[in-house]
């Protein structure tokens, strides 16, 4: 008897909190504004991706969606915000596949588990990554660059514009595969490294390719070869990694809208709905592209399981460069 009163006491919380979660998810998003927590400073991908969310989501939700940047430790700070916020659907990331995969193999202690602390809601897009140099360096190719890294070990400053990302786990592989030596800078962002790029503070920076257009196409730094498939339409003249003979950069760091694990599945299917359907609208296509943002969007299972790929994926890289957090 008293095994089945304590089976009876357990569904009945079970029901308790299913009803709960219905009802949360019934009255929302009507109690307060929404956060979408952006884990890098103002200016960079991250954050433009957030803001262009945050303002497309405010008119179908019927709520006021505010960014907020809580930037730190390779993003780990803000996901972490994230991962230990109320599941209550009015907390979200515009996360990146630095904190939410590859920068967590060099965080072996990690304060959360992507897989289990955070639900996806969509896959938002990847970007274009772009090695590019100060116009002082004498280089105007990339096997110029390497020469030049070669003859210079140990001299050449490279921009790294988040620990842990994509990014950074590239340069570890180039300078394994070319046998060159360079300086590494971390930054918080793109902004602040793309900064110290154009000001000659660093002599080269891969970062993504939104946060570095602008300034190619001024010549204020020079494109040396993009990680896309084909180079991009509004700059012809910088070759692929491929054409430039290292395949092995081509990469797209990518970004995913999450929430809170236990966040209600009413909520999350909502916001899906929502977020997809702003990434196939034409003007937000078209306004990424120009940019070199490439829209994707998903279900929330699809976004599960590329973090979990990706997981995987760069864990072996880490191994493989020997690359570590300094």
């Amino acid at each position: 008897m008293r095994f089945v009163n304590t089976v009876v006491r357990a569904l009945a919380l079970i029901l308790l909190c299913a009803a709960g979660s219905a009802a949360l998810a019934q009255d929302w998003p009507a109690r307060k504004p929404i956060r979408i927590i952006s884990a890098f400073p103002a200016g960079g991908t991250t954050d433009i991706l957030a803001r262009v969310l945050a303002q497309k989501l405010a008119e179908p939700l019927g709520q006021s969606v505010v960014v907020e940047n809580k930037a730190g430790a390779g993003g780990i700070i803000g996901t972490d915000a994230v991962a230990k916020a109320a599941p209550d659907g009015y907390t979200f990331l515009l996360g990146n596949s630095g904190a939410l995969a590859s920068g967590l193999s060099l965080y072996p202690n990690a304060p959360y588990d992507p897989t289990k602390d955070l639900a996806s809601i969509a896959i938002v897009g990847d970007v274009t990554i772009v090695l590019a140099v100060n116009p002082q360096v004498p280089a105007q190719s990339l096997k110029e660059l390497l020469d030049l890294a070669r003859a210079k070990p140990g001299q050449l400053s490279v921009g790294i514009p988040s620990v842990g990302s994509i990014h950074h786990l590239l340069i570890e592989q180039m300078m394994k595969e070319a046998g060159i030596k360079l300086i590494k800078v971390p930054y918080k962002g793109s902004a602040p490294a793309v900064t110290d790029l154009i000001g000659g503070v660093i002599h080269i920076d891969l970062d993504n390719l939104p946060a570095m257009a602008q300034f190619i196409k001024a010549g204020r730094v020079r494109g040396i070869a993009v990680g896309s498939p084909t180079r991009p339409s509004f700059m012809p003249d910088v070759p692929t990694f491929a054409e430039a003979g290292m395949p092995s950069m081509m990469a797209s760091p990518w970004f995913s809208l999450v929430a809170p694990a236990g966040t209600p599945a009413a909520i999350i299917e909502r916001m899906n709905r929502e977020v997809v359907a702003i990434l196939k609208s034409a003007d937000i296509r078209e306004k990424f592209e120009a940019q070199g943002l490439n829209p994707r969007w998903s279900t929330p299972a699809e976004g599960d399981e590329l973090i979990r790929t990706e997981l995987t994926r760069w864990a072996k890289i880490v191994k493989e460069t020997g690359a570590k957090l300094e």
